[in-house]
This record gives C-alpha cells, sequence and structure tokens, in this order.
C-alpha cells in the first residue's frame, strides 16, 4: 500500500502539467457548446481574473487590468473570444498570457 501512495505522489506533478491549458485549448472549451468545456473556460477565466485582483497584496504591485463590479463571467468569455477574433496571431500562446492581454485590452486601468 505504501508503495502504491507513494507512486500516486510521484506522479501527482507529471499530471497536473498534463492538464495545464494553452490558449488554442482554452479557445476550444470557451467556444464550445459543452457545458462541462464551457465550465472549464469560466472557471479558468475567474482564476485569471482573482489572481490579479489579489495580485496588490500578493506582489504589492499594481492590477494588470480593473475589470467593472458586475461584469459577468460570460461576459469575460465573450470578451476573450472577441479578443481572439481580433488577436488570431495570439492562439498559440500560453492561456493565462492570452487571457491576460485580453482583459488588458478590454479591462484597462486608469
Amino acid at each position: 500500500m505504501r508503495h502504491l501512495l507513494l507512486l500516486v505522489f510521484l506522479l501527482l506533478p507529471a499530471l497536473a502539467r498534463a492538464n495545464l491549458l494553452d490558449a488554442f485549448e482554452l479557445e476550444k472549451r470557451c467556444a464550445s457548446d459543452r457545458p462541462d468545456q464551457v465550465n472549464t473556460c469560466l472557471g479558468y477565466l475567474s482564476g485569471v481574473a482573482d489572481s490579479d485582483n489579489a495580485a496588490p497584496a500578493w506582489r504589492g504591485q499594481k492590477s494588470l487590468f480593473c475589470i467593472p463590479q458586475g461584469v459577468t463571467v460570460i461576459q469575460l468569455r465573450r470578451t476573450l473570444l472577441d479578443y481572439l477574433k481580433k488577436h488570431p496571431e495570439e492562439a498559440d500562446f500560453n492561456a493565462a498570457i492570452l487571457v491576460g492581454n485580453a482583459f488588458i485590452e478590454a479591462f484597462p486601468c486608469d
């Protein structure tokens, strides 16, 4: 049993890396009609937004973008998909960078 647990702990980092999204995969999920795919998209967008919102406390730096109160994750999804239509050259970026770029353009801070 201990060997099985050790194997699981050794494989966890590899499994976690395998689940990272690139921009292509994120776009596919955000553009999907499947609820499970859309939920992954919405969760990812929420995570990026929440991380940036926490940046001042974590790093003592200003937020990169300023999403107004009341903006829904559905609106964030549309923001990302619209951004990709205007910037197809970013389709192979890291997903977090792509989302950050989309949010910076759509929700600049004053």
